[in-house]
């Protein structure tokens, strides 16, 4: 069933994404704030999509290309895959953290 996408389709999602991470941070550089931008949740959460759509979009574009020419390198990055993936959730682990202490600092 996946071999019927059209790969336009797969690359829409990450371009969404980093578009509207690019637009995120270019918010926060445009208009700072006195808060630290590490404390604020949405960083992580920006940064995870960030990492994961650059890398996702390297590794989907030209997957046809290392199947014929070098089907090591696309095994490896298959395996980036999954250190990329475990580093993205760890970011929105962060990121649901930094929520939990802003709830806890609302009902004080």
């Amino acid at each position: 069933m996946g071999e019927n996408l059209d790969s336009r389709l797969v690359i829409a999602l990450p371009i969404f994404y980093i578009l509207y991470t690019i637009l995120w941070f270019y918010q926060k550089v445009a208009f700072p704030s006195k808060d630290k931008i590490t404390d604020d949740p949405n960083f992580w959460i920006s940064t995870a999509l960030l990492l994961w759509s650059c890398f996702f979009i390297f590794r989907v574009i030209p997957r046809y290309f290392f199947d014929t020419t070098d089907k090591d390198f696309l095994i490896l990055l298959r395996e980036l895959v999954y250190i990329i993936n475990i580093i993205m959730y760890l970011l929105f682990f962060k990121a649901l953290m930094k929520y939990e202490i802003l709830a806890k600092n609302l009902h004080k």
